[in-house]
Formats: C-alpha cells, structure tokens, sequence
C-alpha cells in the first residue's frame, strides 16, 4: 500500500523563502531539528512552522522567545526578520527588490536599539488609522 506525503528525512530543497524561513530552517537543520521539534518547543503545529519556513505565515510576536531559546537565535534577529514578513511591513517594502534588501537591513539594525523596538512595539499595537496618522506624521517631521 502506497503511503501518503513526502519521505521522513532531509529535505535537499535549499530555495530562499525570506529571511525569517531562512534563518528558522538554516538553525533547525544546523542542529539536527525536525519541523516537530521547533513546533513542540514553540506550541505550535508542524503545519504552521512548515508555512513560517516557506513564507506563507509569520512568527506570531509572542512565539519569538521560544523559538529563540530553543534554537539559539537572538531574539533582535528574530524579529527584524519576522517584520520582513508582516503584511504591514510588506506593503512598505513592496516596491523593488533593492529597497526591499535595504529595509530589511535596516530593521535589522534598528532591532538592536531599544528606543526603536519600543516605537515598533507601540506601532504593532495601534489601530489601522492610528498608524496611518502615524506614519504621515513622521515622514513630515523627517523630510522637513
């Protein structure tokens, strides 16, 4: 009788699926992990670390310290790669390849400073409209 799904084992499949899908997997598979040990660690299906690897789902914010325990990843990285994939910064970066690179990068730095996390934080929390308002405001303060 046939059996259902892929083969148990390594998958050799090496396509980039974004940063935060890189980072989770590159980890996971460095340290001899399968998708159900993350999902165990985390509280979380295998599904659903499956779609987090391939892109198709963020990192809920507060599944980040345990995925960072029990890989090892810095929780600063883990987030500036996690705002790759939000929908709200997708729309933000959606514009070219190149400045999509470049935001990444720079939220990756910016992750580190404190101040910065905690505006992030704030924003992540606003309603739609606040954030809108929000945004107008500071590109205004910024380019004047």
């Amino acid at each position: 009788m046939k059996t259902r799904g892929r083969p148990k084992g390594r998958s050799t499949d090496r396509r980039s699926f974004g940063p935060l899908g890189d980072l989770i997997r590159k980890n996971r598979l460095e340290q001899g992990y399968g998708l159900a040990d993350v999902a165990k660690a985390c509280s979380c299906s295998v599904q659903f670390i499956s779609n987090i690897e391939h892109g198709r789902a963020p990192l809920p914010w507060e599944k980040i310290s345990a995925v960072s325990s029990f890989l090892g990843i810095a929780v600063d990285e883990l987030q500036a790669a996690n705002l790759a994939v939000r929908s709200d910064f997708q729309s933000f970066a959606k514009t070219a390849k190149a400045r999509a690179g470049i935001a990444a990068s720079t939220f990756t730095l910016a992750a580190r400073d404190k101040e910065l996390q905690d505006i992030l934080a704030a924003y992540h929390g606003a309603s739609i409209a606040s954030r809108k308002k929000f945004v107008k405001s500071a590109i205004k303060l910024l380019t004047e």
